[in-house]
């Protein structure tokens, strides 16, 4: 079946960030900014149960948003939580762009996204919804890309799966009206990114730096760096091929 349907991965694939060092100074960061703010005394085990509720697999249809929110905001008064929907704003936009520092455009990134867009496919930025979708985006552009180049983008706000769960690529999948067999997923974490296989997704691996090959769900298709990535795209090499 001809591929027109890319699913692509964000953080360590199109951008250079490695998630098991930026997400404790982002938890760190957080929970510090809004603990202050709110004078919550539990904050902190408040939030990382939140957190643990969001990615745990869930069988009421629930969102990971509203997962989040309703560990969260269990026993709190309207205006505590009112108050941390302030302080989380807050967050957002004073801490969160100091983050910048912690990544990297990644060499080739933009490329790839042009290429794909001159030859057609549509896009889907599958990255892992644990995040709202204005961080997502803010993130997009630290990597040079416009959240335009994607036709949709998984966030916490609508996704009801995670990572590696092949859920949550049925879910893009059902979503989009995307048939498994015209679809690429484009990755650097054989675990996470390769379990798109297990919902019959072909996957390509971007080796490099950032690779991630721990636990692999799933055997690529494709494997090179995300330079040999562009030139696949623009060559119709497979599984790129018209």
């Amino acid at each position: 079946m001809t591929k027109s349907h890319l699913l692509v991965d964000l953080d360590g694939t199109l951008l250079g960030l490695d998630i098991d060092r930026f997400l404790p100074v982002y938890l760190q960061q957080l929970a510090a900014f809004v603990g202050e703010a709110v004078r919550l005394p539990d904050f902190s085990p408040r939030f990382m149960s939140a957190v643990q509720a969001m990615v745990a697999s869930r069988t009421d249809g629930s969102t990971n948003e509203e997962a989040f929110y309703a560990r969260f905001r269990a026993g709190l008064a309207q205006e505590e939580s009112k108050a941390c929907d302030a302080a989380f704003s807050s967050f957002y936009e004073v801490v969160f762009p100091t983050l910048r520092q912690q990544t990297r455009p990644m060499p080739g990134a933009r490329d790839f996204v042009d290429a794909a867009r001159r030859r057609g496919y549509t896009m889907v930025l599958a990255t892992s919804p644990v995040f709202p979708r204005f961080v997502i985006e803010e993130r997009l552009r630290w990597a040079g890309i416009a959240p335009q180049a994607f036709e949709a983008i998984t966030s916490f706000e609508t996704c009801r799966y995670n990572k590696p769960d092949p859920k949550y690529y049925e879910e893009i999948l059902r979503s989009q009206a995307i048939d498994a067999g015209a679809a690429v997923m484009v990755g650097n974490d054989l675990r996470d990114d390769g379990a798109a296989t297990r919902a019959g997704i072909a996957f390509a691996f971007v080796e490099g730096s950032y690779a991630r090959e721990q636990d692999p769900q799933g055997s690529p298709v494709w494997r090179g760096s995300m330079l040999a990535l562009v030139r696949a795209v623009e060559g119709g090499e497979a599984p790129f091929a018209d």
